[in-house]
């Protein structure tokens, strides 16, 4: 739960908490970037979902899952990435959910296994019982640059595993390779 829990802060702080950055930062086509290696090219998707359903007093309205949440990148090989990020919550009976897109450039560095995006433009949109809270681009200095540590393997599935190791985690995310 501890995991889940840092997961999604970590989440919501990369599509809303602001960090320091000069005027002069570079458009998407001039960012800081690098190859991605083909094992990391591709759309990957990290999901979870409590088993605990909410419906209100009235038997027949279905409330929601009492938490679900997505996060997935896709990387590609210019070194450019998409991050995507949605949850969703039922708290006394209130739904909320909150979405935001993210664009930028991405350095790998195969040897240190390591992952640093950087962010170019953003969209956040929130929404509470399916009434638009806030729906918005993100200033440029609410941006948040982050790093990962990785791993690769492959899942009992069979299918392609990108093992992420955000901060503070003591056990990777498994997102799998998505078509």
């Amino acid at each position: 739960m501890k995991k889940l829990m840092l997961l999604l802060g970590v989440a919501i702080l990369s599509a809303t908490v602001a960090c320091t950055k000069s005027k002069s930062e570079p458009d998407i086509l001039n960012g800081p970037r690098t190859e991605v290696p083909s094992e990391l090219t591709g759309n990957w998707m990290y999901g979870f979902f409590s088993m605990t359903e909410y419906w209100s007093q009235n038997p027949g309205d279905y409330l929601g899952n009492g938490l679900e949440f997505a996060f997935a990148f896709t990387f590609n090989a210019d070194g450019t990435y998409t991050q995507y990020f949605t949850s969703s919550s039922v708290t006394s009976g209130v739904v909320t959910y909150q979405q935001s897109v993210s664009e930028g450039t991405v350095e790998v560095d195969p040897v240190s296994k390591t992952i640093n995006t950087h962010p170019f433009k953003a969209h956040y949109k929130k929404t509470t019982n399916g009434q638009v809270e806030e729906e918005r681009n993100l200033n440029k200095d609410e941006l948040s640059h982050n790093s990962y540590t990785y791993t690769t393997g492959v899942e009992e599935s069979g299918t392609d595993a990108l093992y992420l190791h955000l901060d503070d985690t003591d056990e990777p995310l498994t997102f799998l390779r998505k078509p």
